[in-house]
């Protein structure tokens, strides 16, 4: 089993040779991979079955109605209105979704055969050595289903393999291989350099500010 990926914040790594190996696994995009939109939407459509017993297809027709129906802005850096209720909700997940999309530019620029839901996979698996399918799943708050495909395809990938558990020979536990770490290592770098330069234009005290306010909302909304 491979030890725990180390993070390396402050040297380049090397990206392996993508002409040949698992790093130069197809690119085609896979119809039955899910986003990672529906990844973190998967959480509140089975929390909302759950707790408030509303019918599946209702919801996600819903979530379709809505993503459909919003609003493109009018400017890229349109300034926000003061009189909109809504401003810090609808500036959070702007935000967060130009994040994303330049996250997957350049993870297809730079490790082919990757995507953004495949990376956060293997960094949990290189976090959370030894750990079984159903256990990631719980850390990820993914359906067993949903991560399943994107397992296999990592497997495929020669990334991870599903070995036995140590403790119980009858269970299987996911383990990174060695052409998985490389990898991880380059995912570390890429979301670093990412962060940094999204707080660019920021002095220190105003990232500091940021952070803390951002901390408190998220611990608003999970004292609910």
């Amino acid at each position: 089993m491979i030890g725990r990926g180390r993070r390396s914040a402050g040297c380049e790594i090397s990206t392996p040779d993508c002409g040949a190996g698992p790093c130069a696994a197809s690119t085609r995009a896979h119809a039955d991979e899910p986003t990672l939109d529906q990844l973190l939407a998967e959480p509140i459509v089975q929390q909302l079955i759950r707790r408030d017993r509303t019918d599946e297809p209702a919801i996600r027709h819903l979530l379709r109605e809505t993503a459909a129906a919003r609003p493109p802005l009018s400017a890229k850096n349109a300034a926000p209105n003061a009189c909109d209720p809504y401003t810090i909700v609808r500036l959070l997940h702007e935000t967060a979704r130009a994040w994303r999309g330049r996250y997957d530019r350049e993870v297809r620029a730079q490790l082919p055969g990757m995507t953004r839901a495949r990376c956060i996979v293997l960094t949990h698996l290189a976090q959370h050595e030894g750990v079984n399918q159903n256990a990631l799943a719980q850390l990820l708050d993914a359906r067993p289903k949903t991560l399943a495909r994107l397992l296999n395809r990592l497997e495929a990938a020669g990334y991870i393999e599903r070995i036995a558990d140590p403790d119980d020979h009858r269970a299987r536990v996911l383990a990174l291989t060695a052409n998985a770490l490389p990898v991880i290592e380059h995912i570390y770098d890429l979301t670093r350099r990412l962060c940094e330069d999204e707080e660019a234009g920021l002095s220190q005290g105003e990232a500091g500010q940021l952070r803390a306010l951002l901390c408190r909302i998220r611990s608003n909304l999970t004292s609910v």
